[in-house]
């Protein structure tokens, strides 16, 4: 949609320069400073044109390889870091686990209650017997 509109705008301007060039067919000098030179307005008005808009797509052309190139540039950063954000993910996440796991053993080694003699447990009475 935004090309097309680009493109209507651009016929629009060209049909007014053709219609302004086209009521101004007399001829009129021309100094290039050394030369002078008599031409019609109507060939002086399009070519004028011309060679504006042949500067303005070699100046844009220019600028859009530039940013082209710009964004290439920056794709490839981007790429690296996100890689590089994986790579330290993984290891904080290792790093993490094997820091959970240490403070669990220490945790397991010293709350671990080691059964003594006095510490046994009551043998099963078998209840229903002695009711009997």
């Amino acid at each position: 949609m935004k090309n097309q509109w680009r493109i209507i705008i651009g016929l629009i301007l060209t049909l007014f320069i053709v219609i302004f060039a086209v009521l101004n067919n007399m001829a009129v000098p021309i100094n290039f400073g050394f030369s002078t030179l008599s031409a019609p307005l109507i060939i002086v008005i399009i070519g004028s044109a011309f060679f504006g808009a042949i500067i303005i797509s070699l100046v844009t052309t220019g600028t859009m390889w530039q940013q082209r190139r710009e964004i290439k540039q920056l794709r490839h950063e981007i790429d690296d870091l996100n890689k590089n954000i994986d790579v330290r993910t993984e290891q904080k996440k290792e790093e993490l686990e094997r820091e959970y796991n240490n403070k669990l053993a220490e945790l397991e080694a010293t709350h671990t209650v080691y059964p003594t003699e006095t510490d046994t447990l009551p043998e099963k009475t078998d209840y229903t017997q002695e009711n009997q």
